[in-house]
């Protein structure tokens, strides 16, 4: 088994390289050869276990992983993520995980951006500063050309140090934004990364043609986009990444179907538009919706392309487990 470490993942791929992956990943789940288990949790009285895992076939190759997590006050959040070959049972790969869960994110919506933003969007807005905003950002600037992107977040001093650290990664014009008005309008695309609790912009600040993606909400009870956005897409499009998962912890999609805004009839899996089976954007004016919750697939996607480039190039630790696991007699 091999085992890869942060600093192993480091420099092993590209964004445009991830977006591939995870853009795959996708057509095979429009096709129904990417089943996926959405997230469970464990709540314990100091902390939360997270876990959920996915499959791949892919021509020649198929592929199993598990992703876990857990999120403890104090003590951070710490994933992994294991990898088996579903053609031989296979233990491939065991690897730490924030760096890969961190690309696979950002790249989720940047393939989201490719099928479903104007080709000629030149102008986003970015609300949400943490760790996570940053491939975001990155995964943005891959989709589309962006010459501005507008980044907000509630702390001041937080958006002046992301424009600053981001600046020489990207090629668009970073600038920090003053208010959530600011960072909407005139914006082709708006992303969200954040933990808000209740909706972090006003719907009625989208100018026609903008594609909303909403990349922070995977609980239930948290949400980032309010009913009017949701009233506008409803005559667009609107999307997620996992149905059957979306129905218990998009706190976005709870809130609006709930409130009656929209009906779950209207929600496309995402697979379906990266397959061709469906159009991301109808008209050039429509305002649509992706809403990306995180699944076990773009982790068994991207895990599976670390394990093959790392193997390829002699990275990691090979460790021996012969005799750990016997066939069943």
């Amino acid at each position: 088994m091999l085992y890869l470490n942060e600093k192993d993942i480091e420099g092993l791929i590209t964004m445009p390289e991830v977006m591939e992956a995870v853009d795959k990943c996708f057509k095979l789940q429009g096709r129904g050869q990417a089943p996926n288990q959405p997230r469970r949790r464990i709540f314990m009285p100091k902390g939360t276990l997270h876990a959920m895992s996915g499959g791949l076939v892919d021509g020649s190759e198929a592929y199993l992983g598990v992703k876990a997590y857990t999120t403890f006050p104090g003590l951070g959040t710490r994933f992994i993520f294991i990898l088996w070959d579903a053609e031989t049972a296979e233990l491939l790969s065991f690897m730490e995980a924030n760096i890969e869960g961190q690309l696979r994110t950002g790249a989720a919506s940047g393939v989201a951006a490719r099928y479903m933003a104007r080709e000629d969007a030149s102008e986003a807005g970015l609300f949400g500063t943490g760790w996570q905003a940053r491939t975001q950002l990155e995964a943005l600037c891959c989709a589309r050309p962006l010459k501005k992107v507008k980044v907000y977040s509630r702390n001041a001093e937080k958006r002046d140090k992301f424009v600053a650290a981001m600046q020489p990664r990207v090629k668009a014009q970073l600038v920090a934004a003053g208010s959530p008005a600011e960072a909407v309008k005139g914006s082709q695309i708006v992303c969200t990364m954040t933990n808000a609790k209740d909706p972090v912009f006003d719907g009625k600040d989208l100018d026609p043609g903008t594609t909303v993606i909403a990349a922070g909400s995977n609980r239930g009870t948290n949400r980032e986009v309010d009913d009017e956005t949701f009233r506008r897409a409803a005559r667009g499009r609107i999307a997620t990444d996992n149905i059957e998962g979306s129905r218990f912890e998009s706190g976005d999609l709870i809130a609006a179907v709930r409130a009656n805004v929209i009906q779950w009839g209207q929600v496309a899996e995402f697979g379906l538009i990266a397959s061709g089976q469906m159009p991301g954007r109808a008209s050039r004016d429509e305002v649509n919706l992706f809403l990306s919750q995180g699944v076990a697939i773009e982790d068994v996607a991207l895990g599976a392309e670390l394990y093959r480039r790392a193997k390829a190039r002699g990275v990691g630790t090979r460790l021996p487990i012969e005799g750990v696991f016997k066939k069943a007699t």
